[in-house]
């Protein structure tokens, strides 16, 4: 697994996948996809629960904030439990570590705080993806939440001042079964 150390620059006030951060991650991705074709973002299957304002799963995107540009708003483990399984080839996983008192996971506004929402979002996750899928996981941990899934890439983001880094793990779906391959 390779780990590489990026900076992150300014991310105040904007979505993920407006920073330049994510769009070096982003171009990073074709190389790890094997369509063969050069065909990338016009080909894959994406799925993002989590999306506010990014159209780059469209239109698979869903937030729970009925004022985002989001095609569902519903809660994320919800919104994955009614996508078909084996179907996607990639997730983005980048929740909202805390949101305002309207936007409630299960009862908290973190949804690292709430009892078993990460290892039924990841359960679902893995019953989407496609045999080989892939799930990108922004957060400030690489804690491996489900036992099919192998570590592939690690970005360390350096934020910069007294923020905390930014590790966004590349994840793909090695253990399957029969079934996936339907």
């Amino acid at each position: 697994m390779k780990i590489e150390r990026i900076q992150g620059g300014s991310c105040d006030g904007i979505d993920t996948h407006e920073t330049v951060y994510f769009r070096h991650i982003w171009r990073d991705l074709p190389g790890l996809f094997s369509h063969g074709n050069g065909l990338f973002e016009e080909q894959l299957k994406v799925a993002d629960p989590f999306a506010r304002d990014c159209t780059l799963a469209h239109p698979f995107t869903n937030d729970i904030d009925p004022s985002t540009n989001a095609k569902v708003h519903l809660c994320a483990r919800e919104f994955l439990s009614n996508l078909q399984s084996n179907y996607f080839e990639l997730v983005i996983f980048d929740p909202p570590f805390s949101r305002s008192q309207e936007e409630k996971y299960e009862g908290s506004k973190n949804v690292y705080a709430t009892p078993g929402f990460i290892p039924k979002c990841m359960r679902e996750i893995h019953r989407i993806l496609r045999p080989a899928g892939y799930m990108l996981k922004f957060g400030y941990n690489s804690t491996r939440h489900h036992p099919s899934f192998e570590c592939k890439k690690i970005w360390l983001v350096n934020i910069g001042g007294n923020r905390n880094d930014v590790v966004v793990s590349l994840w793909q779906k090695t253990n399957t079964t029969l079934e996936d391959w339907d």
